[in-house]
This record gives structure tokens, C-alpha cells and sequence, in this order.
């Protein structure tokens, strides 16, 4: 049995058997402080990727690329004050996209799949990640997609785009030879995260994914790519750059929160709209990080 899957099935055991020890606050509370740590320091050295992308490339200078990035930060922000639903299923398709590319960016045969099946591999495991997590969390996704004004899929619906999606995904697994020995690995894992998204909150079901099958491994091609080896002192070095981006990112949340008038119930809404606009940025630069590496 390979690393990597007893790495996953320790990671889902524990927390599994985590969510039936914690009351959904604590959950909660876990899930958070998850995101917040590991997930914001995962994409705050996109500036130093920026710069690494524009060493090769003199047709844009460093504070052009600097100021769109956060002008596509802005931007966000902007969106989901005047368009909350439009910038809410843009944020979620992103993610789709975003979360697939990394998972099939891990997967070193992935090289050889033509255009159409690495799009479609892609695409299916995002569809699939957050059908499984929306359909098992209904009534907190209801009323997450409410407070932006949008109407939430039923229960059945999401179980057919699960099955399409499934027969896809698994099919991809099937034909490409060089992928068939991940089909085993990918159904395992697939049902232990079917399992959590049952037991567990949204929030913790959502942050264990997206720590340690999204942030890590990102961080891990990030280090890669920034320094040219991913050994523990290129590592530090890429958290200590990290930092102050992570801190100015906490302080903006930990302000918003204190002089904003807003109800506990509006929490999650806030935490997702700030997710998302530097989710927007991120995604770019991490697709160009990820074609570059290829060329």
C-alpha cells in the first residue's frame, strides 16, 4: 500500500472519529482554524510566484502584475456586494476547476492525458467533491445559498449529478491504461470522504479536503517551483515569506468582524465571500505556475 493512501485513510479515520467526539461547534471551531492557518499561508506567496513567472516574461513589469492582482481582489469584493449570486456560482465553478487541477496535478501519469480528458477529470472530481459535501450538508448550504439570494438544488438532483459525474470520472480512470491502477485508490477515497461529509460539519468536511488533499500538496509544488526544491529549508523560507500576507489577510477578517455590524448567522457567508476574491487571483496564477512547470 503506497503513502498516499494510507495517508488518506489516516487523515479520513481521524477525523471521522473526531466529529463523533466534538460537538458541531468544536467542529466548527477545528474547520476554521484549519482554513485560516494552513489555507490562507497556501496562497499568500502568490506574489513571489508572480515574480517567478515574470522572470522569463519583460512584457509586464512586477507592479503591472502586482496591482492586477489586486485589482482582481477588488474586484471580487466588489461583485459580491452588487451581484452576490452571480459572484457565488462564479466562485464555486472557480473552485471546481481549481480543486480538480490540483488533485489531477498530483497524479504524475496525468502527463499523458489528451486536453479533453484531463478537462474532463478535472471538472468530474470538482462536481463530485462539492455534490458530496453539498448533499450531505443541506440545510447549512441552503441556507448559505439563500443569504446570496439563490434557490439550492434538491437533494434528488444532486444525487443524479453525483451519479453522471461518477460514471465520468470513473471511466476517464478506465480508458487511460496509465490511470487504471488510481481507480481503486480513487473510489476509496471518494467513499471515505462520503463518509466524513456525513458525520462531520460543512466546515470541517470542507477544511479537512482542502488542508490536506488541496493546501498541502499545493504548497508542496509551490515550494517547488518558487526555490527549485522542496526540501524543509526551502519550506521555511516560503512560510516566513508567507507571513506577512497571512497576517494582513487575519487582520482585515479580525476588523471586518469587530466594526461590522453583522449577526453570527451571517459568519460563514462573510468567510466564503473572502475566500473568493482571493480565490480569484490565486486560480490564475496557479494554472500559469502549473503550464509553465510544463514547458
Amino acid at each position: 500500500m503506497s503513502k498516499i493512501i494510507i495517508f488518506r485513510i489516516v487523515v479520513m479515520a481521524f477525523f471521522i472519529i473526531l466529529s463523533y467526539l466534538l460537538s458541531t461547534n468544536y467542529q466548527d471551531l477545528v474547520g476554521f482554524t484549519l482554513i485560516l492557518s494552513v489555507g490562507l499561508i497556501h496562497g499568500a506567496n502568490d506574489l513571489l510566484i508572480i515574480k517567478r513567472n515574470i522572470s522569463s516574461n519583460t512584457n509586464f513589469s512586477q507592479f503591472n502584475s502586482f496591482i492586477a492582482y489586486f485589482g482582481i481582489v477588488l474586484i471580487g469584493l466588489i461583485f459580491f456586494y452588487f451581484f452576490p449570486s452571480f459572484a457565488l456560482i462564479s466562485f464555486i465553478i472557480v473552485s471546481i476547476y481549481h480543486f480538480g487541477e490540483q488533485h489531477i496535478e498530483a497524479i504524475p501519469q496525468n502527463k499523458n492525458l489528451k486536453s479533453r480528458q484531463r478537462s474532463i477529470s478535472i471538472i468530474s472530481h470538482g462536481i463530485l467533491l462539492f455534490t458530496i459535501i453539498f448533499m450531505n450538508n443541506t440545510e447549512v448550504v441552503r441556507d448559505v445559498f439563500s443569504s446570496f439570494n439563490i434557490v439550492f438544488l434538491n437533494y434528488n438532483f444532486l444525487t443524479i449529478i453525483l451519479i453522471i459525474t461518477s460514471i465520468l470520472y470513473v471511466s476517464i480512470l478506465i480508458i487511460k491504461k496509465d490511470l487504471r491502477s488510481f481507480l481503486i485508490t480513487e473510489i476509496l477515497f471518494f467513499g471515505l470522504f462520503y463518509f466524513l461529509s456525513i458525520t462531520s460539519t460543512l466546515i470541517l468536511c470542507f477544511s479537512v479536503y482542502f488542508i490536506f488533499f488541496h493546501s498541502i500538496l499545493s504548497i508542496k509544488d509551490q515550494v517547488k517551483y518558487i526555490y527549485g526544491s522542496n526540501y524543509s529549508k526551502s519550506l521555511k523560507r516560503y512560510i516566513i515569506n508567507s507571513l506577512p500576507y497571512f497576517i494582513l489577510a487575519l487582520i482585515f477578517l479580525i476588523l471586518f468582524y469587530i466594526y461590522t455590524e453583522i449577526d453570527d448567522n451571517d459568519l460563514l457567508p462573510i468567510i466564503f465571500t473572502f475566500l473568493a476574491a482571493i480565490t480569484f487571483p490565486h486560480v490564475l496564477v496557479i494554472e500559469k505556475m502549473y503550464r509553465t512547470m510544463k514547458q
